[in-house]
């Protein structure tokens, strides 16, 4: 089973490294700002609800607005899934140049799969499966299907010290579905981050991570450097009930 893992990490690495080999980049920078909330109902089962302001840097101007809720389920330390909706308000063009921009709406309905490898007491290894359900707003108001875009995140975590953990990631997007020609790549995301918890309530995350994207043409393409910083929030519900 790791080998067949392995051959298939190598072959998304090999079509990541022809993808770059390409010309028309355009080098973006932004700040993505996320505030993400996890109500605890019970052992099995919490509502995540997260909120990310994305932002171009240079000049500053608003990239995306993005509101996510899911619905998580817990099966055991290593195994859990989710079922989630999405609303995106993307500015347009995706051009920091450009003052005079509007806005479009993405719906996105999701289903998730985790599978977290403990290595040590210090070490795991998360994998992420999701798969994005992408509905764009048309002119006249209504929203028509687009594609289906499906994500892997691998993903290592550290616990430094009890309440500090330090994240490496890579992930990658596919698109699938009869509107995508030229861009079956979507993008490719790799980088890092330092989270810390001085209480199981609050917490706060700084990252950084590098999005390689592949635009519809096939022949152009983002290149962005992100910093995100969060607020982690955590309620749980079970102990205010019993406190109550």
């Amino acid at each position: 089973m790791f080998r067949y893992k392995l051959i298939s990490l190598l072959l998304v690495f090999f079509a990541i490294a022809k993808v770059h080999a390409q010309k028309n980049i355009e080098n973006q920078q932004l700040l993505w700002l996320r505030y993400n909330l996890k109500l605890k109902l019970n052992d099995s089962y919490q509502i995540t609800q997260e909120f990310d302001e994305r932002n171009f840097v240079s000049p500053w101007r608003q990239h995306q607005f993005l509101a996510r809720t899911r619905l998580e389920r817990i099966f055991n330390t290593r195994w859990k899934a989710a079922v989630g909706f999405t609303v995106i308000e993307q500015s347009l063009p995706t051009n920091p140049e450009v003052k005079n921009y509007y806005n479009i709406t993405e719906l996105t309905p999701q289903f998730e799969v985790y599978n977290k490898q403990t290595l040590s007491n210090k070490l795991a290894l998360e994998h992420r499966y999701w798969t994005d359900f992408r509905f764009f707003e048309q002119p006249d108001g209504s929203f028509e299907f687009n594609n289906l875009r499906a994500r892997y995140r691998l993903e290592l975590q550290y616990n430094v010290i009890q309440n500090v953990t330090l994240k490496a990631f890579d992930e990658v997007f596919i698109n699938a579905g009869g509107k995508i020609v030229n861009n079956v790549f979507d993008q490719n995301r790799v980088g890092g981050s330092i989270q810390y918890m001085p209480t199981k309530i609050m917490g706060l995350e700084l990252g950084y991570f590098n999005a390689f994207q592949q635009r519809p043409s096939g022949v152009d393409f983002y290149n962005r450097n992100v910093v995100r910083f969060t607020i982690h929030h955590n309620v749980n519900l079970k102990k205010l009930k019993n406190h109550a």
